[in-house]
């Protein structure tokens, strides 16, 4: 890559010698059927809209049935699929299952517990205060962030999830959250580049991305490109500010292209840039992007030893 093409900065502080395994990721729960796709709901449902719901052997509404439920009669829902464009519900039957048509069974919204480390899927969202598009925001959120679930409920047909990044709890939809961790980026970019020089992977932190992306704002919206930054001071200075833990630090910046491939490429095309990626002390790596007043992309990497 053309080094005329883009501004880059390397910084590096001397980190303990004791290290930490990054956590294994977590797989999204769904599990795949001969001819659908189930996923996992786990909540009661009750019977609405019909006076008797048939619970039937297999999802078909010609399939055999098992008995029936009253209105208002509940059951416990396993799994929710779709036949043909019909939506299902696997349920509870005894000690084996049984299927209805989920038109007619309203999912509980009670809370269930539910604990497993997520990431956000879209390229950004709001954490909302309540499980309804119309609540209030409490933070805005870019893809990739880490969060720990805690539970989940439903409102209507609709999952949500209740979670904590940060100091901030709140529920997303289940369509915002995903349990695998990202694919693409500067951190899939960055641990592409340590895992073939036999490293291990860094681990993403939403508290690291939070101090990474607070630098890159303050950068994109004051001119400056430094590492001591007139609000927000230098790496370290940002990490206490917000309560982050360490060993140790280091920092990347680059200025240039938006795409992150292009980024972590300048940086392994530099000696100090390289170094930090390429460091078996750091555990974590925080990452936050943004663009300045003449349209160029400032990358930032926080690194971590933990």
């Amino acid at each position: 890559m053309k080094q005329t093409a883009s501004v880059l900065i390397a910084a590096a502080l001397a980190t303990a010698l004791t290290f930490t395994s990054a956590p294994p990721l977590s797989v999204n729960p769904t599990i795949v059927e001969a001819s659908y796709r189930e996923t996992t709901v786990n909540t009661k449902g009750s019977v609405t809209n019909i006076s008797q719901l048939p619970v039937r052997k297999t999802p078909s509404l010609s399939a055999t049935r098992l008995g029936l439920i009253k209105r208002d009669g509940t059951m416990t829902v396993r799994t929710v699929f779709y036949v043909n464009g019909t939506k299902w519900y696997k349920i509870q039957w005894g000690s084996g299952y049984a299927y209805v048509p989920a038109a007619y069974v309203n999912l509980s919204t009670a809370e269930v517990a539910f604990k497993k480390t997520a990431y956000i899927a879209p390229s950004s969202v709001y954490l909302k205060s309540k499980p309804l598009t119309s609540s209030s925001n409490v933070a805005f959120l870019r893809q990739g962030v880490e969060l720990d679930t805690s539970s989940y409920r439903y409102t209507g047909s609709t999952r949500w999830y209740k979670v904590t990044t940060g100091t901030k709890t709140g529920y997303l939809m289940a369509k915002h959250v995903t349990f695998t961790a990202p694919v693409s980026g500067v951190l899939a970019e960055t641990n592409e580049e340590r895992r073939s020089a036999g490293l291990s992977a860094l681990a993403a932190t939403s508290e690291a991305n939070r101090v990474a992306q607070v630098r890159a704002d303050e950068m994109a919206r004051t001119g400056q490109f430094s590492h001591q930054l007139r609000e927000n001071g230098s790496p370290g200075n940002t990490l206490d500010a917000y309560n982050v833990s360490y060993r140790g630090w280091g920092e990347n910046i680059y200025m240039g292209s938006s795409d992150p491939a292009q980024a972590v490429d300048a940086w392994m095309n530099s000696t100090g840039h390289r170094a930090n990626i390429l460091n078996d002390n750091f555990t974590h790596l925080g990452v936050g992007a943004a663009k300045n007043a003449q349209g160029s992309t400032i990358h930032v990497q926080i690194f971590l030893t933990k």
